[in-house]
């Protein structure tokens, strides 16, 4: 309804229709501010504005069930040169044949079973002597092989070797050897071939050592004067040797051996017949 006053208008506001609507107020609200378009700006993520959860910091990855993390020993310290493989290769080389073969072999087997188990040099060392050693033994079984077939081989053809202090009268010797030391002679039947034949044997006087040019001057007349029976035609040809003590058998032996020795070969009968 509109009137006019002696002091001016005024507008009265109509009742609305919608008892929940609110009346308006003589200011509005302030628009909220915008900012402008930047193309080149973060553009937000659907669902950014959606409510997130919130999670912690995340934790360590645990091993998985049953897994037992495996134990690393500490390596052991690099230790020296075994001492077996040492004496195995020394003895091997010095220790002769017997000795030094049983050693080598010996030591170098045990020098090789530590070295598997311990962190230790010297396997070529031990290698070497077992080597080493393996091949002096064969070497020796086959010298003792042959020494033992000769000897079987001589026995089988009558030849028996006797020292040359226990040769006697009428041993027939199937070689003689002139050198100046003499242990032993290969002893044979007279009727098989042979190139000397011992004709007198006797003993020189105790005492001191005379030295050796009187034993050769009393051992040439002996056994001259002892072959002047057998001095026939048919050994006329033959040498006079004889065997006498040395200064250092004087003191045990002081027997001298009388032989004589076909310069044209070998006989199959004795002078004394």
């Amino acid at each position: 309804m509109n009137g006019t006053g002696h002091y001016g208008s005024f507008v009265h506001n109509q009742v609305p229709s919608d008892p929940f609507q609110q009346p308006a107020t003589p200011y509005a609200a302030p628009a909220p501010h915008v900012p402008p378009y930047d193309p080149f700006a973060p553009q937000p993520y659907p669902g950014d504005d959606l409510p997130h959860e919130q999670y912690g910091p995340p934790s360590g990855y645990g091993p998985p069930p049953g897994y037992v993390p495996p134990e690393f020993a500490p390596y052991p310290a690099q230790a020296g040169t075994n001492g077996f493989a040492i004496v195995s290769l020394v003895a091997s080389i010095c220790g002769g044949l017997v000795v030094g073969t049983l050693l080598g072999m010996g030591f170098g087997i045990a020098a090789l079973v530590q070295i598997k188990r311990r962190p230790q040099k010297g396997r070529g060392m031990a290698i070497a002597g077992v080597v080493i050693s393996s091949l002096t033994l064969v070497v020796t079984i086959a010298i003792v092989t042959t020494l033992i077939v000769d000897e079987s081989r001589d026995r089988a053809a009558g030849i028996t070797d006797v020292e040359a202090t226990a040769l006697k009268r009428g041993d027939c010797i199937r070689e003689f050897d002139e050198s100046t030391t003499v242990y032993d002679m290969p002893v044979v039947p007279c009727t098989q071939p042979h190139a000397a034949e011992v004709y007198h044997v006797f003993t020189l006087p105790s005492g001191p050592f005379p030295g050796e040019p009187a034993i050769e001057e009393e051992s040439d007349d002996e056994c001259g004067v002892a072959f002047e029976p057998y001095d026939t035609p048919q050994n006329e040809e033959l040498d006079i040797y004889y065997l006498h003590p040395q200064r250092s058998t004087w003191s045990r032996d002081r027997g001298v051996t009388c032989i004589v020795v076909d310069p044209k070969g070998t006989r199959t009968t004795s002078i004394l017949n």
